[in-house]
């Protein structure tokens, strides 16, 4: 009996050693990985159905849909809510999801890029997102499996020309930025057919909605000392349009908070930390702003609504992964607290692949369709350090490695901004406002009407202006002019 009690006083400890070992293991494991031995413990009793997985069709949107009767005709903005929209939408992504799987393709050839001015004053239907988007990511967004398609790497913007011949085919267009591809596909037998097409663009013409202009056909090509991009779009006919009054915040969770009230700050903390409340320290920063720490990772938020995340440990720079796999890290990051945005969409507008070991995405605001620009936002860095965006995300595809996200949320008041849209003065009023610039080093890639918003604390009215994008990525902005008397 003695000895039976022995064997089993033995087994109990054999047990409790395996178990301890088995903890040793993961606790080192987990702390090359995320620098805080407690994590493998949390990990164990996490609750994961408490974590927000983001959608990537709820973030990588078309930035802009446009249609036109072809050369020197005007240009229409489909918006989200028209009628059309939807229809033509599903329409461009049918015959992209045929291209990707290497379907129903009677022809192809590719072009150098100035051939995609050549394709938008034709009669087209235009599709444009705000960056190029890898192949393996409009894979994931169009549910393809096999890709078939070893032509280009992503897209940027892509037309449908539904007049491509006398048979019964329309033409898909793909531009990546620095190539045009084209390809000839049987029209979609369920889908629009050429005579709806017409009718659409008809309807278009018939509504008198607000139109646009290439920008090339309004100067006159090659008629300026630099260089512009041959799809560019301004306003042309109205002298004004009617803006909404935009008003930006910080939310009302960030506004309200008694710092020196340990229930407010466990409220935050819920809310923007998630599964990583229990396991930070909070604190207040001599400049106000609330930070969430432990030796593996940092939250900072400002009194402006900046939220600064850091990871604070070493990451291994072969875990950089595919952009698809960083990007759905990026997302889920941003689905955790995406609610607090409120009054405003959140799309993709940016990617760099260019960094080692990892990827920046930036993402963007729109408030009822129209974009609202942070540009040259300070970020408190103890430098002069600025963002170009209301996200902007480094990641890889096992974590997020930082962020800068500037929080707000809006809505609309009860005043509308008359604001002339000539664009006449347009590139003056640049070079009068940045008074370095000359021929030599710049150019045009995009001009798009924007909110502005800047840094605040407060609640703030926002103006719609210019802002002009170059093909080297720098960013210019000029004050649109209120049409007052009326």
């Amino acid at each position: 009996m003695k000895q039976f009690r022995f064997e089993r006083f033995k087994l109990y400890v054999l047990m409790v050693l395996v178990l301890t070992s088995f903890i040793q293991v993961g606790i080192l494991w987990n702390y090359q990985n995320e620098g805080l031995p407690t994590n493998f413990l949390w990990n164990i009793f996490d609750n994961s159905s408490s974590k927000v997985p983001g959608d990537v069709g709820d973030y990588v949107k078309l930035f802009r849909v446009t249609a036109t009767e072809g050369y020197d005709e005007s240009h229409f903005i489909i918006n989200e809510d028209h009628e059309y929209y939807a229809k033509l939408c599903n329409e461009a992504f049918y015959y992209l999801t045929n291209l990707l799987e290497g379907k129903n393709i009677l022809s192809k050839q590719t072009y150098p890029e100035e051939y995609w001015g050549e394709i938008v004053v034709k009669k087209s239907f235009v599709y444009e997102f705000r960056t190029k988007i890898n192949i393996s990511t409009l894979s994931a967004l169009l549910n393809v499996e096999n890709i078939a398609n070893q032509e280009f790497d992503g897209i940027y913007k892509m037309a449908l020309l539904p007049r491509i011949d006398s048979n019964n085919n329309i033409g898909l267009y793909v531009y990546d930025g620095n190539k045009t591809y084209g390809f000839v596909l049987p029209f979609n037998k369920k889908g629009l057919s050429r005579e709806k097409y017409n009718d659409i663009l008809i309807a278009l013409e018939n509504n008198e909605t607000y139109s646009y202009v290439v920008m090339n056909e309004w100067m006159g090509i090659n008629k300026t000392p630099y260089k512009i991009k041959p799809d560019i779009l301004i306003p042309r006919g109205s002298a004004s349009e009617d803006f909404e009054d935009i008003i930006c915040s910080v939310p009302q969770i960030l506004q309200n908070i008694d710092t020196s009230t340990k229930d407010d700050l466990e409220k935050i903390a819920a809310k923007v930390l998630g599964n990583d409340k229990e396991r930070l320290t909070w604190g207040i920063d001599l400049d106000k702003s609330i930070v969430f720490r432990n030796p593996s990772k940092s939250y900072k938020i400002h009194k402006d609504g900046l939220l600064e995340y850091k990871y604070l440990s070493q990451y291994d720079r072969a875990d950089k992964g595919a952009e698809i796999e960083a990007l759905e890290k990026a997302i889920d990051f941003i689905a955790q607290m995406a609610d607090m945005v409120k009054g405003a969409d959140i799309y993709l507008s940016g990617i760099n692949s260019d960094k080692d070991g990892y990827y920046t995405f930036t993402f963007d605001y729109k408030v009822n369709q129209k974009p609202v620009s942070f540009l040259e936002y300070p970020v408190n860095t103890g430098n002069e350090s600025f963002v170009n965006n209301a996200i902007t995300i480094n990641a890889n595809k096992k974590k997020v490695l930082s962020c800068y996200w500037i929080v707000k949320e809006f809505s609309v008041g009860n005043n509308t901004l008359k604001i002339r849209t000539y664009p006449f003065d347009l590139l003056d009023d640049v070079f009068k406002k940045y008074d370095y610039l000359n021929f030599s080093n710049f150019s045009v890639k995009d001009v798009i009407i924007s909110y502005e918003g800047k840094y605040s604390e407060r609640e703030e009215h926002l103006k719609p202006v210019w802002v002009i994008e170059t093909i080297d990525g720098r960013y210019y902005t000029v004050e649109m002019k209120e049409k007052k008397g009326e």
